[in-house]
């Protein structure tokens, strides 16, 4: 984080504030990423949660604030302990809501259910492909423009590449991961997730096209077509900031999972409660694991992302093979992408 004062408190800002919307942005029936029923939603230890958890996050942002001021003290550092800091207060409440519930027996009397859309796999989101174009023709641009310089430095088309190369097989996984349904409106959580999975996987593609945008300014200053300045730096990253915007209109407009888009058609609540599944999550609903379910990739309870279910063998296939990647890099036998290319 070293850099100008401004630009250390911006990111200070802004990390508190991703923290303090997260409760906001949260489904109400999973608090702090603790399972209630509907009708528990507003229970007093709840509302006292996010009231203890609001105050933390502000005072935990002035204090970073100050210590950016202390000659010899790391911006870094003071980032890290925020991130920590927050983390921290987001684990205490997700425990006091989670304790009350248990000893109060909210479940109590209530007739769980789990409740599944065959609709999604006869007729799944289709993820909109073509959306994905401008993506591969800036990396056909970028590298005939680095051929007609005779340039051997690719490394910004090798990044290129591999979002290419990543980007439809994590759009695909996606699209055929557990959907998120309620029990008690599964027509109306339905109609709603199929809107917020059509609108996550075309953010997805078009982000990959904004990537590779910024690599191509980022090749022509490599390569000396453009100047490297201020004006072009910040042109150049303009994609980048149009996508980071978009996601965080989207993840406001729908919260997490589409609980806050509008279904279509009414629907009146069933008797039914969605599953008290809370002993397979971990780490206030930031870590899934359960060996008797089949699916690999599970909507995550705190944010707009899917996480792995490491109950799932390939699971720990995929984080073997990342750290694998990385410890090879470490020793220079695989070479990643350089910052800046």
């Amino acid at each position: 984080m070293t850099g100008p004062l401004w630009l250390n408190l911006s990111l200070i800002a802004f990390t508190a504030a991703t923290f303090a919307s997260a409760p906001a942005l949260a489904r109400p029936t999973l608090p702090f990423g603790v399972r209630v029923p509907a009708r528990r939603t507003g229970e007093a230890v709840i509302l006292l949660a996010r009231r203890r958890y609001n105050r933390g996050i502000a005072v935990g942002a002035v204090v970073a604030c100050a210590l950016v001021f202390i000659d010899g003290l790391a911006p870094e550092m003071v980032l890290v302990g925020l991130v920590a800091a927050c983390s921290l207060l987001g684990g205490l409440a997700s425990r006091s809501i989670a304790a009350a519930k248990r000893e109060e027996g909210w479940y109590a009397g209530t007739r769980q259910a789990v409740i599944a859309d065959t609709s999604l796999r006869s007729d799944p989101v289709r993820p909109q492909w073509i959306l994905l174009a401008p993506a591969a023709l800036l990396t056909v641009v970028t590298a005939v423009i680095g051929l007609s310089k005779g340039t051997t430095n690719f490394s910004t088309v090798l990044t290129q590449i591999l979002v290419l190369v990543l980007i439809p097989p994590l759009t695909i996984a996606i699209s055929r991961a557990r959907p998120e349904i309620d029990a008690a409106q599964p027509s109306a959580s339905a109609s709603r997730y199929k809107e917020y999975l059509h609108g996550v996987l075309s953010l997805l593609l078009i982000s990959a096209g904004c990537v590779n945008a910024t690599m191509l300014v980022v090749s022509l200053q490599q390569w000396e077509f453009v100047e490297t300045t201020v004006p072009t730096t910040i042109v150049g990253h303009l994609p980048l900031v149009a996508a980071f915007i978009a996601w965080i209109v989207f993840s406001v407009r729908a919260g997490d999972a589409g609980h806050r888009l509008s279904p279509t058609g009414d629907e009146p609540e069933t008797r039914y409660e969605q599953r008290d599944d809370d002993r397979y999550w971990h780490a206030a609903g930031m870590v899934y694991l359960n060996r008797n379910d089949p699916a690999l990739l599970v909507h995550r309870r705190v944010g707009t992302y899917w996480t792995l279910n490491l109950g799932h063998p390939i699971a720990w296939v995929v984080l073997a093979a990342v750290a694998v990647t990385g410890v090879l890099a470490g020793f220079g036998v695989v070479t990643l992408p350089a910052k800046g290319g």
